[in-house]
């Protein structure tokens, strides 16, 4: 059971195969039509490097939690191409 805050609380499993849902390129990064999930904003949208990690971990990813593209490449989203870490972890990846 995934914890959105201390009183709401929501079912949800990671999304598996997000293949041939509707995508668009925001800012470099690419976004994944998924309604069903409960980070989703803009009415359904949500970044498919969060889905690849999430999916890798089996949970939904914390607020805390970033995710570094290695080869600077926001458009790549292949699993070998990205790590989870903290803010700080990120600022410092960009040094």
């Amino acid at each position: 059971m995934l914890l959105l805050s201390e009183n709401h609380k929501v079912n949800y499993k990671p999304i598996l195969d997000w293949r041939g849902r509707k995508k668009k390129v925001i800012d470099g990064y690419v976004l994944v039509w998924v309604p069903e999930h409960p980070k989703g904003f803009g009415g359904g949208w949500y970044y498919e490097h969060r889905l690849v990690m999430e999916k890798k971990y089996c949970r939904i990813l914390k607020d805390w939690e970033t995710v570094h593209h290695i080869n600077s490449d926001k458009e790549c989203n292949e699993e070998y191409n990205l790590f989870v870490c903290t803010r700080a972890q990120h600022m410092k990846a960009h040094k």
